[in-house]
This record gives structure tokens, sequence and C-alpha cells, in this order.
């Protein structure tokens, strides 16, 4: 636990790192990404997120449970492919440790086209969140245990969309880097 706790639940300025990506969300407005929001945990902290959800006021968010984490991050993006209502067109793939990422980056980003995997980029860097289409999920839910999204840039490579927003491309993986990041919020 290189947090000292869950990283999900770490705080910067008056939030943890979920609630300002749900937040963040929510301010984004009317896009295709706008259905409620669903939180892949797994151990061994899940517990305490869920917590942590119930507690909060975005306790009715949609939690699924990764039941195999050792698999690797594509794991826990399966878990929440299969948990997306019929309905859905898509969806961001938003990992917790990038949470700084702005409303008008998810705007600009759902500008275009949702029928091609997105991936913002800052100064020709890839980020997070990345949009996926509805149409690539089952290529996904088939990848093997081990690989990553990357292997789909083979064969569907991703629409890069320039946004000017640093944040698309810091992870927030150590206590330092949250340091830094509240000195970011704080200027």
């Amino acid at each position: 636990m290189r947090m000292g706790m869950p990283k999900a639940l770490c705080s910067l300025g008056n939030q943890t790192l979920l609630a300002r990506i749900l937040d963040t969300l929510a301010q984004s407005g009317d896009t295709p990404c706008s259905i409620k929001p669903i939180v892949v945990v797994a151990e061994p902290h899940g517990h305490a997120i869920c917590s942590w959800l119930s507690n909060s006021r975005f306790q009715t968010i949609q939690v699924v449970w990764n039941q195999q984490p050792s698999d690797g991050m594509l794991s826990s993006i399966q878990q929440g492919l299969r948990a997306l209502p019929t309905e859905s067109i898509g969806t961001l793939l938003w990992p917790v440790d990038v949470p700084l990422v702005g409303a008008q980056t998810i705007q600009t980003l759902m500008q275009h086209t949702t029928q091609r995997w997105l991936v913002p980029t800052f100064d020709d860097r890839g980020g997070h969140p990345v949009w996926l289409p509805r149409a690539l999920c089952a290529e996904v839910l088939s990848l093997p245990i081990g690989s990553s999204l990357r292997t789909l840039r083979q064969t569907h490579p991703p629409l890069r969309v320039a946004v000017d927003d640093p944040e698309i491309v810091l992870d927030i993986d150590t206590p330092e880097a949250l340091e830094q990041a509240a000195l970011r919020l704080r200027r």
C-alpha cells in the first residue's frame, strides 16, 4: 500500500480521488458518459471503498467486484464492461490515479465520434480517461489475461484528441505525486 491507504480514498484538497472523478463526470454535462457511473473494486481495498461510497453522496453508484485482481488491470476493465447496460454506446475508462482531469476535457473528448476508441492527448502524449465504444467491448472481453488495451492498437488505432489539460498524463501513484497534485490545486 504505497499511499498508506486505498488510493481511491486518498484526500486531495477537500475530496477523495474517487469523489473528484465522480464530480467531474457530473460536471461534464450531457454526454454519452453521463449514464450512471460504474466503479470497479477489488481486494484488498474493495470493502473500504464500498463502505466509503455507501456513506457518501455517491451511494447510488454501481459497484462491480473484480474477483481476480491479480490478473491485472485488464481484468478490472473486463468486469466493468460486463456490467455495462445493454443500451450504453460505450464507456469512459478512467483510472482513479488520474483524478484532476477537467470537465471541459471530457466535453472536448465526447464532441468527437463515439463510434471510435478515443484517447485524449496533451503535447502529443496519450492520457486518460479513454473512450471505448460498445463496438470494441466484445474484443476487449476476449483479450487474454496478461494483455492490455494496447493490444487493440494494432487492429483499431485510437483517434487521438488533443486537449488543453496536462492532468490527463499525470498519474498519482505515490505520496510524493499526491503532494505535487495538492500544490497544483493551490495555484
